[in-house]
């Protein structure tokens, strides 16, 4: 299942699933924790600073098929979570 899958370096901690699309694996982010996690990282860094660096950066980087996924959590269960990770999903290809 790994095969293919592409990961965003130094955030291992905020991958909250792997979600195949038309038989293409992709690992999911949290986008919130990411800013966190770049934050623990360098705390004179500000909320903003950090989601312009992963901005320009990670989130709107296509590096081919198997680009992760970056995504805000949402409350409800599992099956909830996977209709909304779907919605992000076709609306950043839009």
């Amino acid at each position: 299942m790994s095969e293919g899958l592409l990961f965003a370096d130094g955030f291992d901690s905020c991958i909250i699933g792997i979600l195949t699309i038309d038989d293409v694996p992709r690992v999911v982010y949290d986008k919130y924790e990411m800013v966190n996690c770049m934050r623990s990282v360098d705390s004179d860094l500000s909320f903003e600073d950090a989601v312009e660096f992963l901005e320009y950066n990670v989130w709107y980087a296509y590096i081919g098929p198997n680009t992760p996924i970056y995504m805000y959590t949402f409350d409800g269960s599992a099956e909830d979570r996977r209709g909304d990770i779907l919605d992000y999903y076709y609306e950043s290809i839009e």
